[in-house]
């Protein structure tokens, strides 16, 4: 993973980006604060473009940006071990525009900047704002993924964001022109991050074998899936670099699954219900693991957010649930892969040698045409890894952007 550590020392920095942020980020300051007071177990922070924000006492004094430890940013206040009612003695914007807080009892003095405020102002439309909702499609908005040169995106930090970010907002993206050597698709995989070995090894190859572990290993078509359903935290990204490729066949094929979800969720809010609150049974079947886990196979958080989705047909162990909700059970599940099999839903295309094609392997399902008769070689080489993954790197990509444009607004 390529080093994106940029160290800055805050004090060569003008005020009050010398202040620190409880983080090694610096922040930019679009907006400034106008006033701030006391209101309602709150302080009000109102903006120079109108926006209001409103923070609560503890909240402020959680993020204290000056009760962390030097180096490591990690906080070393504790709200459990405050002595004293957690209210300010006095607020007010300084003479350089950040929120500073007197608060009653210990008397400590806590320093807000305005960039870092403004980032976290949990206001409802902040918090809007601040949602990346997926960007939805199906075969009559995509034909295939965002494409990246894999030497413009080594070379240039805004072309490695922007491949990053498809992938982020859309599920996947592909790499052209990548090395054609068995260690590239890891090389791919550690520009972003660590890679994550299953039972299947760090790396992998999707070819014909004459003893297959996997009926990705066949000439078979495979039907669209998500792969490793069977663990209770299902690989976040997969990365399939394709090294050699002349049959007939073997057209990728990928669905985006929240597109899916939401096709199901106005079309059978029952089917939906069900598919998302009753846990499914998934099982391998190997000669050396017993994998087994049951989860919904819509995945959806405390807010109805889409988390990820479960589909595997020839990893599905017996289904065990209450006898009255069996067979609606089978029907909800018939209905969503019913529409993941639909032409509309599906992009197909051709992976060439040298490239890599990388997905989010718990949104969308992916799978492949028949490898077709006669002669030819169809070799992908593949690695697995976690979401995290990706959103750190992105984070740092984005701290890096952050960090020069606080830099470059400092003057001569």
């Amino acid at each position: 993973m390529s080093d994106l550590t940029e160290p800055v020392d805050r004090a060569d920095l003008v005020p009050p980006h010398d202040l620190g942020t409880g983080d090694f980020s610096l922040y930019p300051i679009d907006h400034a604060m106008v006033a701030a007071a006391l209101e309602d177990r709150t302080v009000r922070v109102e903006w120079d473009d109108g926006h209001v924000s409103r923070f609560h006492f503890p909240w402020l004094r959680d993020n204290c940006p000056c009760c962390v430890h030097p180096y490591t940013q990690e906080q070393v206040f504790e709200l459990a071990a405050a002595v004293h009612e957690i209210r300010p003695e006095d607020v007010l914007v300084s003479d350089v525009g950040a929120l500073e807080v007197c608060w009653s009892g210990d008397g400590h003095a806590s320093r807000y900047h305005p960039g870092w405020l403004r980032e976290h102002c949990y206001s409802e439309g902040s918090r809007r704002e601040r949602l990346l909702a997926p960007v939805l499609w199906d075969a009559s908005t995509r034909a295939r993924p965002d494409g990246f040169d894999w030497g413009a995106v080594v070379a240039d930090e805004e072309v490695e964001l922007a491949w990053l970010s498809s992938i982020r907002d859309t599920g996947c993206a592909v790499i052209h022109g990548a090395p054609l050597t068995d260690d590239a698709v890891g090389e791919i995989a550690g520009r972003i991050g660590v890679l994550r070995e299953t039972n299947f090894g760090r790396l992998f190859d999707v070819r014909v074998d004459t003893d297959p572990v996997s009926n990705s290993n066949t000439g078979l078509e495979l039907p669209p899936h998500t792969d490793l359903p069977t663990r209770e935290y299902q690989p976040g990204l997969q990365l399939l670099h394709c090294l050699v490729n002349d049959v007939a066949g073997g057209l990728s094929l990928l669905v985006d699954g929240y597109r899916v979800a939401a096709e199901l969720r106005d079309r059978s809010p029952r089917f939906y219900e069900l598919l998302t609150t009753h846990p499914w049974d998934f099982a391998n079947r190997s000669r050396t693991s017993d994998y087994r886990w049951r989860a919904p196979m819509i995945g959806v958080d405390s807010d109805g957010n889409w988390t990820g989705v479960r589909v595997g047909n020839w990893l599905r162990g017996p289904l065990d649930a209450p006898f009255d909700l069996v067979e609606e059970l089978y029907e909800a599940y018939r209905a969503f892969e019913g529409l993941s099999h639909q032409a509309r839903f599906q992009i197909r295309f051709r992976l060439e040698p040298g490239d890599c094609l990388i997905f989010d392997n718990r949104r969308l399902l992916h799978g492949r045409t028949s490898l077709g008769p006669g002669a030819g070689r169809r070799h992908l080489r593949g690695c697995y890894m976690d979401r995290d993954e990706l959103r750190s790197r992105l984070n740092m990509l984005e701290r890096r952007r952050r960090t020069r444009k606080v830099v470059a607004g400092q003057g001569p």
